[in-house]
């Protein structure tokens, strides 16, 4: 029996719509499902004789493998920050949920750990944590914000006392007022004895 052909009669090429394609990316979840996987443990070998290590060399092992890290994790913030999109908040903001996400999660941690072997699938988590920050976080309302300053300004420029009256009188006028105009004069600016 012979087959059919089929023939595609619409060549152009199909758009992913933006939600479409933020679907298919897989979640923070099932990018970190490798790491919950336990550990073979290694066999045993005989173990190596390793030469010491001077306390000042492994000082500036230790702090070059810390300086490493602050920057991976500058820049996976930033990373966040970016994918959140326009937001008042710092970067170090985006640090402290990366520490409380490592907090929650140690596969992240473990994630971050291995980044060097796997810069892609690390880029990928960052990625999907930076998603699940930007559901979290609403969207700036600039109005809402503008007007919001607008009033806070108006306050902290508001006048606490009443404003001084003009004295309309002179040195001279004074000097020329009798004894009863003046003490009217007193009265009407609030002079008491």
């Amino acid at each position: 029996m012979p087959q059919a052909e089929v023939v595609e009669t619409n060549p152009e090429p199909t758009q992913v719509s933006a939600a479409v394609e933020d679907a298919q990316e897989p979640s923070l979840d099932s990018l970190l499902a490798e790491y919950e996987e336990p550990k073979e443990e290694p066999k045993e070998e005989a173990p190596q004789q390793v030469a010491p290590i001077s306390p000042d060399v492994q000082s500036f092992m230790n702090r070059q493998i810390k300086k490493e890290n602050d920057q991976a994790i500058s820049e996976a913030a930033n990373s966040l920050r970016e994918s959140v999109g326009e937001t008042n908040l710092s970067a170090k903001w985006f640090e402290g949920q990366l520490h409380l996400a490592g907090s929650k999660d140690p596969r992240l941690i473990e994630a971050f750990e291995n980044r060097d072997q796997n810069p892609s699938k690390w880029e990928g988590i960052v990625k999907a944590l930076g998603n699940e920050l930007k559901s979290d976080l609403a969207p700036v309302d600039a109005a809402a914000t503008e007007s919001w300053n607008a009033v806070e300004a108006s306050v902290r420029s508001a006048s606490t006392s009443a404003p001084k009256q003009s004295s309309e009188v002179d040195a001279k006028a004074l000097k020329n007022m009798t004894d009863s105009e003046f003490e009217a004069y007193q009265k009407q600016i609030g002079f008491k004895r």
